[in-house]
């Protein structure tokens, strides 16, 4: 699974009703992007889970969103 570079992804919050396109970049191991107008960092800890490494983000949010960018870099 090659990761680098940017992504638009699509993440579905509240229950799905409220979905937000979002720039994602990787660079490192980690990966950014701004919520917000936050800087916001999350890690993949390699066994189907996600960490906050930057920023103030709550666990469900951080989830979603790894979910949906291996879904992106899955394909």
């Amino acid at each position: 699974m090659k990761r680098n570079g940017l992504a638009m992804i699509n993440v579905r919050f509240d229950n799905h009703s409220n979905a937000k396109d979002i720039l994602v970049k990787h660079t490192d191991k980690t990966f950014s992007f701004l919520r917000n107008h936050n800087q916001v960092s999350i890690i993949d800890n390699g066994d189907n889970s996600w960490s906050l490494v930057e920023g103030v983000f709550d666990q469900l949010a951080v989830n979603l969103i790894g979910t949906e960018i291996e879904k992106h870099y899955s394909k």
